[in-house]
């Protein structure tokens, strides 16, 4: 049963001014005709070029076939949020590759994400981002032979709804993972799944939540759960070290600071030794009471397995190291 606190807020986005907004469904003839879906480029990082990108393009088979792209190794996708840029990848792929011989890409939309009105951002560049990721994807395996098994995609803020789009685009087989890093929530609709992530893009969908609530509270991320799991660290919507001193020294807003915390726990996730140990628990309150120290628990980031399911609370550390175990 969904706790009330979680109801109340899903209440609150069906109440945001979406109405006032066409959003257009992934993989419409809409999002297909909009011009320059070509400025979405695709960053190939491996062990041979670990910092140094390689330029992929959709339909673009001789930068393919002239890559370090290795279809035998798993493949890591990760797509930036607004206002962002490939950048924000590149803590994730520095740790993936320390950890093992993969090929790491870093979906570079910022074209589309950078313009100045949020709701045009939502209604047409976020779905021809997802639509131009999903037909790149289905390119690399149809000319690569890689197998769909090896693909995981991830996303923050706005990337995880591009991501959703891309696992809802392909044609050539099914996304086995997809990781939402704090999805974004003004405008996204709880109701109107067509529009963003959630568990039919792929056979496993993972969410963590770190600011979840609405914009009225300087929150930015998707508070109801929508995956498959759905994890709320420290409560999901604040975070600890995201204090007024953080923010006067970082320069960044609060909801910005909880709002980004969450790669950052990602990024821990995939190399620490003792992990983000969460219990399967139905509100925040029953975690901090201790009622749900015996419940099934599972890692939260990188190693959660794919037969996790439920909603998972946990505690973290407010400074690096983050995960307490």
């Amino acid at each position: 049963m969904i706790v009330f606190r979680l109801v109340i807020t899903s209440l609150a986005f069906l109440l945001l001014p979406i109405w006032c907004y066409v959003i257009t469904p992934f993989g419409s003839n809409a999002a297909r005709a909009a011009p320059n879906v070509s400025t979405v480029v695709f960053e190939l990082f491996t062990r041979f070029n670990p910092t140094q990108a390689q330029i992929l393009e959709l339909d673009n088979l001789q930068a393919l076939e002239q890559s370090f792209y290795d279809p035998s190794l798993p493949t890591k996708f990760f797509a930036h949020g607004l206002h962002d840029g490939p950048g924000a990848a590149y803590s994730s792929r520095d740790a993936y590759l320390q950890r093992e011989d993969c090929n790491f890409i870093a979906i570079d939309w910022s074209v589309l994400a950078s313009g100045i009105e949020y709701p045009i951002i939502v209604e047409r560049d976020v779905p021809r981002a997802a639509v131009h990721t999903g037909q790149f994807i289905d390119f690399l395996v149809g000319n690569t032979g890689a197998p769909f098994e090896s693909i995981h995609l991830m996303g923050h803020s706005l990337g995880a709804h591009v991501v959703g789009g891309a696992g809802a685009a392909v044609t050539l087989g099914r996304i086995p993972r997809i990781t939402g890093l704090d999805p974004a929530g003004p405008l996204f609709s709880l109701n109107e799944t067509d529009t963003r992530l959630d568990t039919t893009d792929g056979d496993f969908v993972d969410i963590i939540h770190t600011n979840g609530g609405t914009l009225l509270h300087d929150q930015q991320g998707f508070l109801p759960p929508i995956g498959h799991v759905d994890f709320y660290p420290n409560g999901g919507q604040f975070q600890p070290g995201c204090t007024a001193n953080h923010i006067k020294s970082t320069g960044q807003e609060r909801g910005a600071c909880d709002h980004a915390r969450v790669v950052t726990y990602f990024v821990e996730s995939i190399n620490s030794d003792v992990g983000f140990r969460a219990v399967e628990c139905e509100t925040q309150v029953d975690f901090e009471a201790g009622l749900c120290a015996d419940n099934v628990a599972v890692l939260m980031g990188d190693p959660t397995p794919s037969s996790a399911r439920g909603i998972y609370y946990l505690a973290t550390n407010d400074k690096a190291p983050f995960a307490l175990g």
